[in-house]
């Protein structure tokens, strides 16, 4: 039995490793060409001895068999193998003392226990290195006695420390949270609730109007609320020569004093009045719906003087010039925050919240939890603790009712399979490359955010992705994260497609200027063009390295560079002072090349057409669709859902809020299903993240209660009005796209929609800006929808598809996300910035 014949009866695999090889050779063309190469060229005996001192296992390859047919018809089939039989005896023998000492070599290669892992420099190896071999020191045994008792002494101190860390780090937090609970309860216990007057006025016509005393005098800056019949615009800085076509409501804080010797009450004007417009015709007027507006009064030196006075009473003076009685409510907050004071608290507590949230001390929700006390706590600090009816509306039930319906059809639509399936499909259409599905998932996701809210968009593809990517073994965090930011692209591209572009969209001054779906769409659809354009390359640039995206490394490719190092490792070995020398080196350069190829390939998807077919097949037949009934009934449910969706983004059609849409939907596939199993269903929702959004809905109003968004604004208008009119278009495009995007990064996208919507209105209504609407339109819808992608918490689909990655065993880490996708949110950003700059101050598109 000769050499080659012992290594297959050893190895098992070589001779499919062998049988491989010859086929890559075939397939490739370069390797076929280098073959016949080395084949015409003559073998001489210097390059045959060159040969001879390599590896048994490089020798045998089919690679080498130029060498190795020349080398049998000089000195016969026998004398090129006795030469190193010993030595491979020996290399054997070695092989099994190692395996018997428990030294064992990554299972289920074909090269484990091959000689040249441990190279021996030979005397005429002059450009062997170091770190081409490996060499054990007689005085320093790897695996001695000695060794593993210290080695087992230090493990052993090693838990003791971490152990002993641990406790003493849950000491510190449980302290902490002590001393947090302490203070919060102190300050709740002492302080109740705020009970804000709300009074519904009758305003007779005519300029005596109405005076109304309000008993509780302020204590500081306050705030007046009023809902009634107003516009939208605000009209006064108007220019003196246009006329007026509407009323006004006007509203005049008046404080009391006394004077003369009989110390006669007189009420003063002490602040300037508050000029509401109405709406222009009376039918309007008495059934357009009631709009709320505010405006908060400071509290001045003079005023105060006026109020600490022993008998000084407050009142408001409200009357109309138009001839109709009119009704409005009035909401009076007598003590606000101070703006600075609320800000910088602000600060603080959303600084916790994201600290808490990167050092993962604890879990999301409990986070949420702790925050939203702490920033009800700060209010209560200024005799502003709001009642449990005022925290109930901020958590924004119709919000967390359309996830809870859409949680629960989905869970439904898991039992058919459906989800699997799809992931196949993917499989099937990307060819199994692993840039294509990646792709090919971001474009769905943009495409379906479009036109479906991005919070159902990611509730439906989400599970598709991680499953596609157990089916090819990538690590589904990184996908996640791509269908995270393409969900959040494309909800910007429509009037429905995201809940910031619904903000926006239905602003009653917005609709007013024509900003109608197909003029949001025309000018929304360029800017995701280039967003999605560059996510991709970021996405490819990011993920260079291949390997980052896989979860686990298949056999296959570690073996592959296993037999490269080996390679190399031969290539290095050879000297390349002569020519003969060369040869050898030309046929392992072809080798090795031939096994980056197949290596690529392999990483780039499957490694041939026969393993994808393979593969597919096997998916097929072990991913159908399981039940096709209750596929039909759930799609039926889902589809009703979706139209709804549809009719009620038409302003006119809007009848039922989406979480009603979403709850009927439900109720009807329920009833359809007639299931015993509610419970069961019940305990799959995810809970936790329901709880977070509450939490966090809380801690927003509050933060916005504490004056934080009021400063953002009054900065913005600051500076837009610090430069010349010729810049001034410049420089609201720019402060409101940026703010919007790092404010939607740091908080919460919608409320900031929210509140920037109402800065660009109050913007654009001032005639002296001269500013046009519809750049910051687009500026504030582009900005807030895409710097929601910034932190994994600044938009509500992020955390909706970090659960349900974490509900199948992938947990999204803060620091991950941010890491990964903020860079990708700031270029996005600068994008948007030159896109708006070039269309609307360059060209004037509007």
């Amino acid at each position: 039995m000769g050499l080659r014949d012992t290594i297959r009866n050893l190895r098992p695999e070589s001779p499919g490793r062998d049988k491989g090889s010859i086929e890559l050779q075939h397939r490739s063309p370069r390797g076929a060409c280098h073959h016949n190469q080395v084949a015409a060229v003559q073998v001489t005996e210097q390059s045959l001895q060159v040969w001879r001192a390599l590896p048994a296992e490089i020798r045998h390859d089919p690679s080498m068999a130029s060498f190795q047919m020349e080398n049998e018809r000089i000195h016969g089939s026998s004398a090129g193998a006795s030469d190193d039989e010993d030595e491979d005896e020996e290399a054997y023998e070695e092989v099994d003392r190692k395996n018997a000492s428990g030294i064992q070599d990554e299972p289920g290669s074909s090269y484990a226990g091959s000689d040249f892992l441990d190279i021996k420099t030979r005397p005429g190896d002059e450009n062997a290195t170091d770190d081409e071999a490996t060499t054990h020191s007689d005085h320093e045994p790897a695996n001695g006695p000695g060794n593993a008792k210290s080695q087992a002494r230090r493990i052993h101190h090693k838990s003791r420390r971490s152990k002993e860390q641990r406790q003493r780090d849950k000491l510190w937090k449980r302290g902490g949270l002590l001393v947090f609970w302490l203070l919060a309860a102190v300050v709740l216990i002492s302080v109740g609730e705020k009970h804000l007057l709300e009074k519904t006025i009758d305003v007779p016509m005519g300029e005596q109007g109405k005076f109304f005393k309000l008993r509780q005098k302020p204590t500081g800056d306050f705030r007046l609320k009023i809902h009634g019949a107003f516009r939208e615009l605000s009209t006064l800085d108007a220019p003196e020569n246009e006329t007026l076509s509407f009323g006004f409501l006007t509203v005049q804080p008046q404080v009391s004093t006394y004077i003369g010797e009989n110390h006669s009450q007189v009420f003063q004007d002490i602040l300037p009045a508050w000029r509401l417009p109405l709406l222009s015709q009376d039918e309007l007027l008495l059934r357009a719906p009631a709009v709320a507006t505010n405006r908060t009064y400071q509290m001045t030196q003079e005023l105060s003087g006026f109020l600490e006075e022993k008998d000084s009473e407050f009142r408001l003076h409200i009357f109309s010039d138009v001839e109709a009685d009119l009704a409005i409510v009035l909401n009076y907050n007598p003590l606000i925050v101070n703006a600075r004071t609320g800000s910088i608290l602000a600060g603080l507590i959303l600084l916790i919240f994201y600290a808490l949230l990167v050092w993962e001390l604890f879990e999301r929700t409990f986070v949420a939890m702790i925050c939203s006390i702490l920033s009800v706590t700060a209010l209560a600090c200024f005799n502003d603790r709001p009642n449990m009816d005022e925290i109930i509306q901020w958590m924004d039930m119709e919000l967390l009712t359309l996830l809870f319906c859409m949680m629960l059809l989905i869970l439904i639509l898991t039992e058919t399979g459906v989800f699997d399936y799809l992931a196949v499909f993917c499989f099937e259409i990307s060819g199994g490359k692993i840039w294509p599905m990646i792709y090919s998932l971001c474009l769905v996701t943009c495409v379906v955010s479009s036109v479906l809210d991005n919070m159902t968009t990611v509730l439906l593809l989400t599970p598709v992705a991680i499953r596609l990517c157990e089916v090819m073994q990538l690590d589904p965090l990184p996908v996640v994260m791509g269908i995270i930011v393409h969900a959040n692209i494309g909800g910007a591209l429509t009037p429905i497609g995201d809940p910031i572009s619904i903000i926006v969209s239905t602003n009653h001054f917005i609709v007013d200027n024509d900003v109608t779906f197909p003029t949001f769409v025309a000018h929304t659809f360029p800017g995701v063009i280039l967003a999605v354009i560059q996510s991709c390359v970021y996405l490819r640039l990011f993920y260079h390295n291949i390997d980052a995206l896989r979860l686990n490394e298949p056999k296959e490719m570690s073996e592959l560079r296993r037999e490269m190092k080996v390679w190399q490792r031969a290539l290095n070995a050879v000297a390349s002072c002569s020519k003969d020398a060369q040869l050898v080196r030309g046929t392992l350069q072809a080798k090795i090349k031939q096994l980056k190829r197949t290596l690529r390939r392999l990483q780039k998807g499957v490694g041939s057409s026969e393993v994808y077919t393979n593969t597919l097949d096997e998916l097929k037949q072990k991913y159908p669709i399981k039940n096709k009934t209750l596929l039909l009934q759930s799609a039926g449910a889902l589809l009703f859902v979706i139209v709804c969706f549809f009719i009620q983004s038409v302003p006119h059609w809007r009848t039922l809020p989406l979480g009603w849409v979403a709850l009927l939907g439900v109720i009807l596939l329920l009833i359809i299903l007639n299931r015993d199993d509610m419970e069961h269903l019940m305990h799959r929702i995810e809970w936790t993240t329901l709880l977070f959004f509450a939490a966090m809905f809380v801690m927003m109003e509050c933060v916005e209660r504490l004056g934080i968004f009021s400063c953002i604004s009054e900065l913005t208008e600051h500076v837009i009005l610090s430069v010349g009119k010729s810049l001034r278009l410049a420089m609201a495009i720019f402060m409101i796209l940026w703010m919007s995007a790092l404010a939607s990064s740091i908080l919460d996208s919608i409320p900031v929609a929210a509140i920037m919507v109402k800065l660009v209105t109050s913007l654009v209504a001032k005639p002296s800006l001269g500013l046009p609407l519809q750049p910051l339109v687009w500026a504030l819808t582009l900005g807030a929808s895409m710097g929601g992608n910034g932190t994994l918490y600044g938009a509500s689909a992020n955390v909706i598809a970090a659960g349900i990655a974490e509900q199948h065993g992938y947990k999204l880490s803060f620091t991950r996300y941010l890491r990964t996708v903020f860079p990708m949110m700031l270029a996005q950003i600068t994008l948007m910035t030159v896109y708006l700059l070039v269309a609307h101050v360059v060209f004037e598109w509007h």
